[in-house]
Order: C-alpha cells, then sequence, then structure tokens
C-alpha cells in the first residue's frame, strides 16, 4: 500500500530530529593527527568515550528513522531498504563498540600507567585499533557502511516509484549513505545534513500533491 500523504508532525520532527542530534554530536568528534590512536585521544578520552556512547544510541535511532521514512511503502525496494538498515545497526553498531568505545576504554587505563609504561600501551591500542573486525575499512565497518548505502538507494527508490519523490531526493540519500559512516567531521554531519533535506524535500513534493486544484470561474 503506498504512502496517502506526507509525515505527521511528530514523524517529520522525528525524521529531522534524530539526525540533527546526531550530527550536532558529531561535530565534537576528536579529529585524528597523531601517529598512533592513543595519540590522537589520550588528552581527549571524556569526548572521545561521550561521542561514542552516543552513536551506540543514534546507530538504532537512524534505522527507526529509516523505517519510519518507509512507513506505508511495501515494495521489493522498500524491503530490501529496511533488511539493510538493521544489517547496518548491527554490524556498524559492533564496529562502533570496539573502535569507539573500547579504544576509550583502553586509552584511559593507558593513561593511568606510569609515564615509562605507555608507549608500549600505545602500541597494544594500535594493533588492537588495527585488527581486522575493529580497523576502519575492515569487515565490520564495511559490512555495515555498505548496508547503510544500500538502504539509503533503496528507501530513495521506493520513495521515488512508490510515493512520487523527486529524484533528487534519491541522489541526497545516496550522498548521505556515503558520508554519514564516514562520520567524523565534516563528513557525517555533512551526510546528516543531507539526509535532512532529502525529507524535508520529500515532504515537500508530499505536501505540493495534496494542494488542490484552484476552482474554474463560474460561466
Amino acid at each position: 500500500m503506498d504512502r496517502p500523504g506526507g509525515f505527521s508532525r511528530q514523524e517529520l520532527m522525528f525524521l529531522i530530529g534524530v539526525p540533527l542530534a546526531w550530527a550536532v554530536l558529531l561535530l565534537f568528534h576528536p579529529s585524528g593527527e597523531g601517529d598512533t590512536i592513543y595519540q590522537d585521544i589520550s588528552d581527549k578520552v571524556t569526548t572521545w568515550m561521550v561521542v561514542h556512547v552516543g552513536m551506540m544510541i543514534f546507530i538504532p535511532l537512524m534505522a527507526v528513522v529509516v523505517f519510519v521514512l518507509l512507513r506505508g511503502l511495501e515494495s521489493t525496494a522498500a524491503q530490501v531498504s529496511r533488511v539493510a538498515v538493521v544489517i547496518f545497526a548491527v554490524f556498524y553498531g559492533t564496529y562502533e563498540t570496539l573502535q569507539g568505545i573500547g579504544n576509550g576504554i583502553l586509552a584511559e587505563q593507558v593513561n593511568d600507567l606510569p609515564a615509562a609504561e605507555r608507549g608500549t600501551g600505545s602500541e597494544l591500542i594500535q594493533d588492537f585499533a588495527e585488527n581486522i573486525f575493529a580497523r576502519d575499512f575492515g569487515v565490520l565497518s564495511s559490512i555495515g557502511g555498505t548496508a547503510f548505502l544500500v538502504a539509503m538507494l533503496a528507501a530513495g527508490i521506493a520513495l521515488k516509484r512508490g510515493a512520487g519523490a523527486p529524484t533528487s531526493v534519491l541522489v541526497l540519500l545516496g550522498f548521505a549513505g556515503i558520508l554519514i559512516t564516514a562520520h567524523p567531521p565534516p563528513f557525517g554531519p555533512t551526510g546528516l545534513a543531507l539526509f535532512i533535506a532529502a525529507v524535508l524535500m520529500f515532504q515537500r513534493s508530499r505536501s505540493a500533491g495534496r494542494t488542490p486544484a484552484p476552482a474554474e470561474p463560474l460561466a
């Protein structure tokens, strides 16, 4: 059954509020300027942990956002998007647990070591961060990131074919799918802004479609 109209006010607030809050959180993501993970986060452990604990909240929330976005659409593309976004939540969430929270906990423990032992601790953190599962572009992040891109593209196709969304919505969602999973700024916040733009553009197109045609003057 195709969507009969646009989003309710509550749905629109949710669809905009979640990515907006996530984008604000990602603005505080510590940037990597050192030679090792430990150098990047050793003096920013609290900020690092706050951002990545927040990520663990926003990743499943974003999956719910996609389900709301596709409310009432039962096409193959819509179903693919729903399945893909669940895969994203599971695999990307696990990656974030290891790479984000895991490294933060280890860095805090290394900070408590005597200065002479921190070099060894830093090497252990680097080894952990670069293992095939935890690292950037490793197994978990690659599966999760690819699944999110598929979810965004399939959602755009579903909205275009089943609800009359303009092609620009599909394009915006595609770019959002690429940028959001490359989450440190400017990539993540930019991708989330594109997602919000796609939602607003779709809502506007649906509202315009429901606008009654002007009555013809009586003869």
